[in-house]
């Protein structure tokens, strides 16, 4: 020991434990002595920078590449409604049929947002089209196929009648009328007497016609016979119910 001693000096000491940083404890030393901003992209390793090591909310929208976050990196329900911005999603992104009819909210498409002929009869439900949906006048006549529109679909029909005496060589004007809320459809009348071969020849019915109100159907007759004769006009009337 005292020749060892005799040996220290401040020289081989310093000497010694610069060996034992160098071989030991450097690594330490260094790290906690590098100088500011003196690590960069450079000097970090692939793969060095873990998920671990990344700060809560250190990586920002800017610093994200274009297309750097692909669709199979988005967990399902990710993207929240409040998180599309205005007019996001354009129309050539859509897929066919992504938008189904229950995604659609209340009077959500708008009839200026249709395209031409863009509903078509097939793509219209059954009883989906009510009578509060039809403006005036938008059924017409030439719309309706034959046969389609049917009395008992109408309300009850029902037949007035009047008669009036028709003298000899004379004219008359018969006129039946509906009830109130009724309105005439048609008409017509007979005579009393019936027709014969004989009578055919001598009375005859001049004109039958509705009234302007549609509420009444008038017929003129003439009667060429011999005598008097009785005439029964009618007129058939619509009862809405």
């Amino acid at each position: 020991m005292k020749q060892v001693h005799k040996r220290l000096t401040y020289a081989n000491v310093m000497s010694s434990i610069a060996v034992f940083l160098v071989l030991g404890g450097a690594t330490a030393f260094a790290a906690m002595n590098v100088p500011a901003n003196s690590v960069g992209t450079p000097q970090l390793k692939k793969n060095a920078v873990k998920t671990g090591k990344v700060a809560f909310e250190a990586i920002r929208a800017g610093k994200l590449s274009k297309n750097a976050v692909p669709t199979n990196r988005l967990r399902n329900n990710a993207v929240a409604a409040n998180k599309i911005a205005d007019a996001a999603v354009l129309t050539d992104k859509l897929a066919d049929e992504a938008v189904a009819s229950g995604k659609l909210g209340k009077e959500a498409v708008l009839t200026d947002k249709l395209a031409t002929n863009a509903v078509t009869t097939e793509k219209i439900a059954g009883e989906s089209v009510i009578t509060g949906k039809l403006a005036n006048g938008s059924v017409s006549t030439t719309k309706l196929a034959d046969g389609s529109v049917r009395t008992d679909a109408l309300g009850v029909v029902n037949r007035r009648s009047t008669s009036v005496n028709v003298a000899t060589e004379e004219t008359a004007l018969a006129t039946a009328s509906c009830l109130a809320g009724e309105r005439a459809l048609g008409g017509g009348g007979v005579w009393s007497s019936g027709i014969t071969a004989v009578l055919a020849k001598v009375l005859h019915v001049v004109h039958s016609f509705p009234n302007a109100g549609a509420s009444a159907w008038s017929t003129r007759v003439y009667n060429g016979s011999g005598g008097a004769e009785e005439f029964t006009a009618h007129v058939l009337c619509l009862q809405a119910g």
